[in-house]
């Protein structure tokens, strides 16, 4: 990627399950130039109750470190900061209440991520960490409550992410103390989740294993300190000798290590466990250490965005390869939204800029559930455009393009708001008019001089009447479009000029 033609300063916040980062970063020459690096260890999901919500207390605590993250990013443009949400907003219950404190706090919206898309971004850190190889890299990253692993050259292959973490890990089996029983339970724990993902990284596939997290950074920087070295290098013997120095001492608390930082401490043996995991069911013989990981492949991928380098719009090319889209027929659906768009702009929730991109992403995609089925298929497209990994995707964007996918034809189905989600129908109702006057599949059947604007809920579409007399089964459509528009409070108004 060339570098930003005014040196522009990008911020990336990582709001993880145990520790909260801020990074701001400049390019130059196409490379990345860290500005500033900013951290508070939050071990947000020590938070999680028993009934999966996050409690107040660790609430007020996350808070109150975003009020300093605030003060740092407030002279940054906003367009220009990523704030993305991990492990633990995918799994609490009460994340949405917690995601609206959180953007009021920071002043930027939050982008809540599947493991798939925070694995891909981790690795376009760490590339940028490392001169390209024709070799193919595992990369793993041991976060506070999942674990990525992620094998690939240039860009990844292969991404999963496993519900393991150092501070779920350390909670779960070391509350009582520090035993080899109970270290040996979590490595059996932490090797049957991998197991299940193993052979997508068997031994054979891979040339060179990075390590990415703050704990296995941590680990490296132990062994180095007592072995008076600095190849930033783990090795099995390394790990060895580490386990029994921490099971020796005993209790968390009393683990003394050259190079463990105190706010790493009551978290780090449950990473070991899982590190040794990894080493064993993986046969890793050796692991390099990158000081790249999540935040800089955020910077990579918002200064992308706003170089005309989106990831997002290169996985939607490749959703409609895979699933062989009609794309004439999106091309005349994509012209006629967008025409009456620029109509009812002034109506619309989203700026125009946004949900003219939502709009064409949704048209783009609005037929891929033919390949399971025609009947239905809006149904198939919107649930696997909501549940499915989409590269570069947060998972409010899949949920509103899911929204529009599966109301752009016959019954309206309504969602519940949520964080990042507010249903904007008069954009439904574009999309739908759009599509209901391309069902022929024809360049020539849309009608001259056609007009929509909004007057509330009412819906008004001016259609020659001539065209409306030699097209009575679109005006037969039409009068469907009345009656479901009729199930959401919507009423359709055709005037006839």
């Amino acid at each position: 990627m060339s570098p930003h033609p005014d040196n522009t300063v990008y911020a990336a916040i990582d709001l993880g399950s145990n520790s909260f980062h801020l990074l701001l970063a400049q390019f130059e020459s196409g490379r990345i130039v860290i500005v500033d690096r900013y951290k508070e260890c939050i071990r947000l999901a020590q938070g999680l109750q028993n009934d999966g919500s996050l409690s107040n207390q660790s609430i007020g605590i996350a808070l109150a470190s975003l009020q300093r993250f605030a003060e740092r990013i407030k002279s940054i443009d906003p367009a220009c900061v990523r704030v993305v949400g991990t492990n633990t907003f995918r799994a609490a219950k009460n994340a949405d209440q917690f995601l609206a404190q959180t953007e009021a706090t920071l002043g930027v919206p939050v982008d809540v991520i599947s493991g798939a898309e925070e694995a891909r971004l981790i690795y376009l850190g760490v590339a940028q960490d490392f001169s390209p190889e024709h070799y193919t890299r595992l990369v793993i990253d041991i976060g506070g409550g999942s674990t990525e692993l992620v094998l690939g050259k240039e860009r990844p292959d292969k991404l999963e992410s496993l519900h393991m973490g150092c501070v779920t890990y350390t909670q779960r089996y070391f509350q009582n103390g520090l035993s080899e029983s109970n270290f040996q339970r979590a490595v059996w724990a932490a090797r049957a989740e991998i197991q299940a993902v193993a052979f997508l990284f068997d031994q054979s596939t891979w040339q060179q294993a990075v390590g990415a997290s703050g704990t296995i950074r941590a680990i490296e920087r132990i062994l180095d300190q007592q072995n008076d070295r600095h190849e930033h290098l783990i090795t099995p013997e390394g790990l060895e000798g580490l386990v029994g120095k921490v099971i020796n001492a005993g209790d968390i608390n009393s683990i003394m290590l050259p190079g463990l930082e105190d706010d790493r401490r009551v978290s780090f043996v449950g990473g070991l466990a899982i590190l040794v995991a990894v080493f064993q069911e993986l046969g890793v013989d050796a692991m390099h250490v990158s000081n790249y990981s999540l935040r800089e492949g955020i910077i990579h991928d918002l200064a992308g965005r706003h170089c005309h380098h989106d990831k997002r719009q290169e996985t939607i090319q490749q959703i409609i390869s895979q699933y062989r889209v009609d794309q004439e027929q999106s091309a005349r659906i994509r012209r006629l939204a967008l025409y009456m768009l620029v109509q009812v702009k002034a109506d619309i929730q989203a700026d125009i800029e946004h949900a003219a991109r939502l709009l064409t992403w949704a048209i783009d995609l609005h037929e891929i559930g033919l390949t399971i089925s025609h009947s239905g298929y809006h149904k198939h497209g919107a649930y696997l455009i909501t549940n499915c990994d989409v590269p570069g995707f947060s998972r409010q964007e899949q949920k509103q393009l899911g929204f529009l996918i599966l109301n752009h034809r016959r019954k309206l189905r309504k969602m519940e708001k949520a964080y990042g989600f507010e249903p904007d129908w008069h954009l439904v109702v574009v999309l739908r008019l759009a599509c209901l006057f391309n069902r022929r599949r024809d360049d020539h059947a849309i009608p001259p001089e056609i007009r929509l604007r909004f007057q509330g809920n009412c819906c008004c579409l001016s259609l020659p009447a001539d065209w409306l007399a030699v097209h009575p089964l679109t005006e037969q459509d039409l009068e469907a479009e009345s009656q479901y528009l009729n199930d959401i409070e919507y009423e359709l108004h055709i005037e006839r000029i």
